[in-house]
């Protein structure tokens, strides 16, 4: 009897532990066109990827949307947990495992179309103007790497969409945004990107893809099957076909975009 019930326990105790390594929490936020609610659907291109990154692994993957600070606390704290799109910094490299790159887009700084009396043609000549970005973000710290000085160079902000507010107002000079995600992002202060004209594409390890980041109590056998299965999406054209249903194939060219910056305009998805 007691052998029978040392049994029971032993296989319920092992079928939970398995239980856990194949279920996984993840976090994201309203970041269109990777990641954002659509019919009460969580979609977009990077949560797609990863939701068939799941299928194909045999995970049961669970998504969830929340503001980018507690979406970060949360995977930082729970168990098979993980979060997308973010950036692999310096700063997170040591903190997650990591997935990707999933989808991306081109960095660059922007100016009102209005504003002739800006021009930026090296990285040097950044520190000639202003931009805001909110606290925190990946920008912040990028900005920080490029040696510009916070009070000086540039603003930093609590407040979501603040940084856009002000820009709009002519508070800071430039604007820093992702090609891909800049028309969701202007529409929160009622611009668009025809009233904009980018001034200089930024490249920088930090900003070189979105990705999956994975609680360090995620088995690195999952990690390894996720990072194969993405790689068979991009060699079988899933990715592509992924891509297609967010982003038109043939973007019109903005009218503001010389031919070294068409990219800050065109929505060139990177992957």
């Amino acid at each position: 009897m007691l052998i029978r019930l040392l049994s029971v326990l032993f296989f319920m105790f092992v079928g939970d532990v398995l239980a856990k390594q194949k279920t996984l929490t993840l976090y994201t936020e309203s970041f269109p066109p990777y990641n954002f609610e659509k019919e009460d659907q969580i979609t977009g291109i990077n949560t797609e990827i990863v939701r068939l990154l799941c299928e194909n692994a045999n995970l049961h993957c669970t998504i969830d949307l929340y503001p980018w600070k507690r979406a970060m606390q949360l995977v930082s704290t729970r168990a098979n947990s993980g979060i997308f799109s973010t950036s692999r910094t310096a700063q997170r490299e040591s903190k997650f495992y990591w997935v990707g790159p999933l989808a991306s887009g081109q960095t660059c700084f922007y100016k009102l179309a209005t504003r002739s009396d800006i021009t930026v043609n090296s990285m040097a000549s950044l520190r000639n103007y202003t931009v805001g970005v909110a606290r925190g973000d990946v920008y912040h710290s990028v900005l920080m790497d490029l040696n510009l000085e916070e009070g000086q160079h540039f603003l930093t902000y609590s407040k979501k969409f603040e940084e856009l507010k002000m820009f709009k107002r002519g508070e800071h000079d430039l604007l820093i945004g992702s090609a891909l995600t800049l028309a969701s992002q202007l529409e929160k202060v009622g611009l668009s990107p025809e009233q904009l004209a980018p001034v200089f594409a930024l490249n920088h390890p930090a900003l070189a893809g979105n990705y999956l980041a994975l609680n360090k109590s995620t088995s690195i056998e999952t990690v390894k099957e996720l990072q194969s299965h993405l790689k068979q999406l991009k060699a079988t054209e899933q990715v592509d076909d992924i891509v297609s249903q967010f982003i038109p194939s043939a973007q019109q060219s903005h009218p503001y975009a010389s031919a070294m910056l068409k990219e800050c305009f065109t929505g060139n998805v990177i992957y």
